[in-house]
């Protein structure tokens, strides 16, 4: 059996408002106007359904269930329209009164009508069935002017919701004026125009989903993914416009006579080439994004798709691209716009230009914090559209453009980047490149994007601040170094020349005043050694005997007292270190030593093995610390016990050393019990490896 043109036409239409009706289920929020549309819906899937049945099989059923589903599709178009048309009436919030709604009367009595006719009528078959088709002609005439009656008495700004169920359901109706029409001049319907009825309705479908997805009170929650649209507009024109050229392509072969062949191909060519510039074009895609947001969903942006790609673009490194380029670079693709520049707030109030993407911008520009730009961005928090500007400046008050603006490449847009109440920066997005109006949608995405990315920039700049700071604070530190070991070097040499004009002729005078210059003068050397070696101060070492160096150290500490000693249990002992930085580390804490003991006490300097590790021991028998000092202050830096003084950095440096060259350092002390200052350094590798007794133990005196 030959399947009929009507039984796919109506099946078609059938699948197309299942699927309608599907989607509209899946979303259903319970409102009434969403119940009356389900049903308009249903009963069009059904009347479908039968009608495509009846032309595949003749059951005696179908002569009284065709006509019934016809008068039932109408009244739920009729009733559905009515009550939006209700809704757009200026006093729908008064009770409800005949005079108030008359459309709704209208509606009323068109069914009735429809329905009274299809009572009488039998069917299709048999006596022409003048009566139902008056019926149903009334019926889509009445549909017609309530389609009409509702466009216009919606608000212009509100038709965008509607119009494509207008088109859908104003192709439907027109098209069963057309069909009853000519059926009660002839007294029969055209069989051709009712084969082709089903696929009419299917066309109206996805006109009448759009205005679904656009009114979400219609209870309707769909969700299409504007990439796939995007995909899907482009192939369907990629394949109208290969199937218009091949089609031209014949033509002029037909026609040129012995030039078709050649003239053939060269237009196929051309049209390919035409073809892939199209394809690969930013600017036709642009437009037909813009195409598709604005014509067939009911929002301008899938912000689930935009704020992935928005972060995703922030977070992702490309060849090493700044983050603050990359800023730029997210909040232009969500206009389209092809370049931009970001300024950012400096300490001091200001704006710097801090980074561009895809402009030439030569020299840099600062904004200074009084202008009037920065005023109207700051106190409005306002999407400054230049073009807007331009045309209706009064709208800015008295705002005024710098003008180094005249050296950007089309500036569009100004976003201001805020971070709760504070002014971040702003950025300034080039024209995009197909025209497109700004929007109460396209603020709110870009004013959400620019807080995001204004706390992405502050924390750069802290982050850089925090740089800065920790350089100066090195330097600052070195400082401090150098300026304690000035002050030792000072004092020593203080000691001489007071003594000087006293003991100038004694022999052993002379001697020990050699001796501390000597000494003042490697550690001067050391300290200049240090300075020039600043960006890596361990990068040279070399074997150091930490017994001998005790002894060295030891033996150039004699002018203070109590004169330290050296008790070496474990001779031999190399450590891989800077020789001059230990040194001056072992100098202070003997320096420290000597201060806090009085003359009569004892220092001294105890070298032993512990493992792999050399224990060096710095024992006094002074003042000591407290246990709060010790934990709290001791090795912070310019914290100190001896005023004016001291500086405060030598123990914090010494700990820092020691633990860069992968040592420990600990201290032993007790208020009046003496400090112990416990140094274990890592031995060399040939030392590390020698069998260790464990005859050793630690001694502490105090």
């Amino acid at each position: 059996m030959a399947i009929s043109v009507a039984a796919v036409s109506y099946g078609v239409a059938a699948a197309a408002y299942t699927l309608l009706f599907g989607l509209l289920f899946a979303g259903f929020r319970g409102l009434s106007r969403g119940v009356i549309l389900l049903l308009a819906v249903l009963l069009c899937a059904g009347w479908g359904a039968v009608c495509s049945l009846s032309n595949l099989w003749p059951f005696a059923a179908f002569r009284w269930l065709v006509p019934l589903l016809e008068f039932l599709r109408y009244a739920g178009w009729l009733s559905f329209l009515a009550v939006l048309l209700r809704l757009s009436w200026p006093h729908s919030a008064a009770p409800w009164t005949l005079s108030a709604d008359p459309w709704l009367l209208l509606a009323g009595l068109a069914i009735s009508l429809t329905g009274g006719s299809l009572v009488l009528t039998t069917g299709f078959g048999g006596l022409p069935p003048l009566l139902g088709f008056a019926g149903l002609l009334l019926a889509s005439l009445l549909g017609m002017v309530l389609i009409e009656q509702l466009y216009r008495r919606v608000e212009p700004d509100n038709r965008w919701g509607i119009k494509h169920l207008c088109l859908g359901l104003g192709v439907v109706f027109a098209f069963d004026f057309y069909l009853y029409a000519d059926g009660l001049l002839f007294g029969e319907l055209n069989d051709q125009a009712l084969a082709a009825r089903g696929f009419v309705n299917a066309v109206a479908v996805p006109l009448i989903a759009v205005s679904a997805a656009r009114n979400p009170k219609w209870s309707l929650a769909i969700g299409v993914s504007r990439r796939i649209v995007v995909d899907s507009v482009v192939i369907t024109g990629a394949g109208i416009y290969l199937l218009i050229m091949a089609i031209a392509g014949y033509s002029i072969r037909y026609i040129g006579g012995s030039w078709g062949g050649a003239l053939q191909i060269l237009f196929l060519v051309g049209a390919v080439i035409v073809f892939l510039v199209a394809l690969f074009s930013g600017s036709l895609r642009a437009w037909i994004r813009v195409f598709v947001s604005k014509h067939f969903f009911s929002y301008k942006y899938d912000y689930r798709e935009e704020w992935l790609r928005f972060i995703g673009t922030l977070s992702a490194t490309i060849h090493g691209e700044p983050l603050r380029v990359r800023a730029i670079r997210a909040v232009a693709q969500l206009v389209d716009s092809p370049s931009g520049a970001l300024w950012s707030t400096n300490e001091h109030g200001n704006l710097i230009l801090a980074a561009t993407w895809n402009i030439s911008f030569p020299g840099t520009v600062t904004v200074p914090a009084d202008t009037p730009l920065i005023h109207t961005l700051r106190a409005r928090e306002w999407i400054i559209d230049l073009d807007e500007y331009r045309e209706h400046p009064e709208r800015y008050g008295e705002l005024s453009l710098p003008d180094w603006f005249d050296r950007l490449r089309q500036p569009w847009l100004i976003l201001p980047l805020l971070l709760q109440d504070r002014f971040q920066g702003f950025i300034v997005l080039s024209r995009p490149k197909v025209r497109r109006e700004i929007n109460w949608e396209d603020r709110d995405l870009l004013k959400t994007a620019g807080r995001q990315i204004a706390s992405y920039v502050a924390h750069l700049d802290a982050t850089d601040a925090l740089i800065d700071a920790r350089q100066f604070d090195a330097f600052n530190r070195l400082s401090a170094f150098v300026v304690h070991d000035l002050k030792n070097v000072s004092g020593q040499l203080s000691l001489i020349t007071a003594n000087a004009v006293q003991y100038r002729d004694d022999p052993e005078f002379v001697e020990d005043a050699f001796r501390t210059m000597e000494s003042a003068t490697q550690r001067m050397n050391r300290v200049l050694v240090n300075l020039r070696k600043l960006d890596s101060p361990l990068a040279t070492t070399e074997p150091v005997d930490i017994g001998k160096l005790a002894e060295e150290i030891a033996g150039g500490m004699t002018n203070s007292r109590p004169i330290p000693r050296v008790r070496i249990d474990t001779p031999g002992l190399v450590v891989d270190c800077p020789r001059g930085r230990l040194a001056t580390v072992l100098e202070h804490l003997v320096s420290n030593a000597q201060q806090a003991t009085p003359p009569e006490g004892e220092i001294e300097l105890w070298v032993a093995r512990e493992g792999g590790w050399c224990r060096l021991e710095v024992r006094d028998s002074g003042t000591g610390m407290a246990e709060e000092f010790i934990r709290e202050r001791l090795f912070r830096p310019f914290e100190t016990t001896k005023g004016n003084a001291g500086m405060g950095v030598g123990v914090y440096e010494a700990r820092h050393f020691v633990e860069a060259i992968g040592g420990l350092m600990d201290v032993i002390s007790a208020p009046n019990e003496g400090s112990c200052f416990v140094l274990r350094l890592p031995l060399h590798e040939a030392d590390s490896a020698m069998s260790v007794g464990d005859g050793n133990r630690e001694v502490l005196r105090g």
